[in-house]
């Protein structure tokens, strides 16, 4: 597939580093093939498609989690039990003043950022990719968390999560990603596809708890049980 290296800014997950990606000129293209594409490492951001091509580091390791096979760790049944009076839903993607409002909220508590222009391109254009997103919300309809999901044949992909961050004691990330396979076990899927998984990365480390897994190493799905 044709594409151009293009220079990202600082890494976002390691300090001190550089991010550079491989785009494909069409993305239109890439959309139609993404879930091969996935497979060699390809993610997307929005409507961009990228793959990671830094120099001299090659951190930036596709993880999915084998449904067929997973068992939840005692800490994540716990996570499961701590949440159970919240009622997820499944709800097409979109951005309105509960969502935004949420957003924001986590942008400046969790990752100390100021939401910098409008949020619906980042969350909400797709470029054509099935998904969608989950909602939990407590029982008094308040929306603590939302999950964003791409949705194919034998996988779900997910993309991003933010959370009220006046809720962190429920590890509401965690929640919503066992909700994400309970559902797409129960659609029959094959994997669900968790984006990179970079060691060095404190903050990315939770995604190697879901076992077994596997990642991809020069080419190839190693598995991780």
């Amino acid at each position: 597939m044709l594409g151009h290296l293009i220079d990202c800014g600082p890494c976002p997950y390691l300090p001190g580093r550089a991010f550079r990606a491989f785009a494909p000129v069409d993305p239109a293209l890439a959309a139609g093939n993404y879930r091969a594409l996935m497979d060699v490492g390809c993610r997307r951001s929005g409507a961009d498609f990228y793959i990671p091509m830094c120099e001299a580091c090659s951190e930036c390791r596709p993880i999915r989690v084998d449904l067929r096979r997973f068992a939840p760790r005692r800490d994540q049944r716990r996570c499961v039990a701590t949440n159970a009076d919240l009622i997820v839903t499944r709800n097409p993607r979109g951005m309105d003043n509960e969502r935004q409002t949420l957003f924001t909220r986590y942008q400046a508590a969790v990752h100390a950022k100021e939401e910098q222009g409008d949020p619906t391109r980042f969350l909400c254009e797709d470029a054509g990719v099935p998904g969608g997103e989950l909602h939990a919300r407590d029982a008094s309809g308040r929306l603590l968390a939302v999950s964003l999901v791409d949705i194919f044949a034998d996988c779900w992909s997910s993309v991003y999560c933010y959370w009220d961050p006046a809720e962190r004691a429920r590890g509401l990330g965690t929640f919503l990603a066992l909700a994400e396979i309970s559902q797409a076990r129960a659609a029959g899927c094959r994997w669900l596809y968790l984006g990179f998984l970079v060691r060095p990365c404190a903050k990315m480390a939770y995604k190697a708890r879901f076992r077994p897994h596997e990642v991809l190493v020069d080419g190839r799905w190693v598995e991780y049980a």
